[in-house]
């Protein structure tokens, strides 16, 4: 369907911009692309996904556990009031201390990466609707993997 489609293309991508990324994360010269359609990627539950969020709508602060994960706004800025994306820097003191470090709210289609051990939330939507498209993964493990 349509989710694989746009992790398909993502994954293309990935592999021919982001390669010093790709190569850290996921082995030197491994493909997204090739891991994807060979099925060797685990995802989180209920992932790929498409999430709605309408007004009130927020995630609370958490962290993924994947090697990596792929946001991306299917909404135009201008489709909502409030939300976005806030993410929390490794020496801050925990989201149940202190604030955001930082808030993304980057227009349709701007693809945010990042690692399964940054803590992150979904800001409340004011007003309107913000649609994501998101998928947090990691490889399989097999039996030559430790």
């Amino acid at each position: 369907g349509i989710l694989n489609e746009i992790l398909a293309r993502v994954c293309k991508l990935l592999d021919s911009e982001q390669r010093p990324i790709i190569d850290n994360l996921f082995g030197e010269g491994s493909s997204l692309h090739t891991l994807f359609h060979s099925d060797e990627l685990a995802f989180s539950s209920r992932e790929p996904a498409v999430n709605v969020y309408t007004k009130g709508g927020a995630f609370r602060p958490h962290k993924d556990g994947q090697k990596l994960t792929v946001l991306i706004p299917l909404s135009s800025i201008n489709e909502f009031e409030g939300g976005g994306t806030a993410f929390w820097s490794s020496d801050s003191r925990g989201h149940r201390v202190e604030g955001a470090s930082i808030e993304l709210r980057p227009d349709c289609g701007t693809v945010i990466l990042f690692v399964g051990h940054v803590t992150h939330a979904g800001v409340a939507v004011e007003d309107g609707d913000r649609i994501v498209f998101v998928a947090s993964f990691s490889p399989k493990a097999t039996s030559h993997q430790k």
